[in-house]
């Protein structure tokens, strides 16, 4: 690999993969999204898994269609269909059919998805607090507003990940 002042060496090759803010930022979700789902396992929801955030980030109280759902989520229709099914299998979930779209269905949380709703709240926050434990309440705060600052910025597009978009850990 070559800079424009010459080759870079594998020490400080290693330290641009591992400092750069696309690592950063994934290194945090993942520590972000392991805190949280132990939180629910905790509260009494250890079948919830990691790819059920998916399902989870996506629903709407007042109902949701799956290929919505899927494409908000960046998976496929049948992979969301499939989460879902689990969630109607637990109880948190329900089908109902669209009445604007007859090939369609709605799913919509249950009083135990509710529940699980809650519950999911209290983990994100409390994963909130544990990197607030790390910086600091106030910088945490800071650390959002910059983030929202980015996300909102006009040069910046909300990304909606593609189904063949897979993240993997290296």
């Amino acid at each position: 690999m070559k800079k424009a002042n010459g080759p870079i060496s594998d020490s400080e090759f290693e330290h641009l993969r591992q400092t750069n803010l696309g690592r950063l930022i994934d290194d945090l979700h993942f520590f972000f999204e392991k805190q949280a789902l132990e939180y629910l396992r905790e509260a009494g929801y250890p079948m919830i898994k990691s790819a059920d955030a998916h399902v989870l980030r996506t629903m709407r109280l007042e109902g949701s269609r799956v290929t919505d759902m899927a494409k908000q989520a960046g998976i496929s229709k049948q992979a969301m269909s499939k989460l879902v099914a689990a969630f109607v299998e637990h109880g948190f979930l329900t089908w109902s059919d669209d009445p604007s779209d007859k090939r369609n269905r709605i799913v919509s949380a249950s009083e135990a998805g509710h529940e699980l709703l809650s519950c999911g709240i209290v983990a994100l926050r409390r994963a909130e607090q544990d990197i607030a434990s790390i910086i600091g309440q106030h910088e945490l705060e800071r650390f959002r507003e910059l983030l929202l600052k980015i996300k909102h910025s006009r040069k910046i597009r909300p990304a909606v990940p593609r189904p063949h978009d897979r993240r993997r850990r290296a």
